[in-house]
């Protein structure tokens, strides 16, 4: 599995690489009405990406804590049950004193 990652990870990169060397060009970035940027390409595509993760992630965050805490008071849960488990196991037990055998004896050996 590390493997697969690490594939795809060095795949994301290079298909990067090349977008980033194929869109050197300068654009203008009009972040205020009378002042244009001239920036490249890639630098605008890629701030785009990091915005639209940041949105993401902001998006997702709500969803995010309600499974942390579910998660944690799961966790609990399992925690109180295993020590509910431990005690039902560790019983105090009265002394046994040897019991007969429970084997019946063999049909020559059976007083008749």
């Amino acid at each position: 599995m590390k493997i697969i990652s690490g594939i795809i990870k060095i795949l994301i990169l290079l298909v990067f690489l090349v977008l980033a060397l194929s869109n050197t060009q300068t654009v203008q970035f009009f972040y205020l009405p009378a002042q244009p940027i001239e920036l490249p390409l890639i630098v605008v595509l890629f701030g785009a990406f990091v915005i639209g993760a940041i949105f993401g992630l902001f998006a997702l965050f709500g969803r995010l804590m309600t499974l942390r805490s579910e998660n944690n008071r799961l966790r609990s849960e399992v925690k109180k049950s295993a020590r509910i488990t431990e005690q039902d196991l560790v019983v105090p037990s009265a002394p046994v004193s040897p019991a007969a055998p429970a084997v019946s004896p063999l049909p020559s050996e059976r007083k008749e």
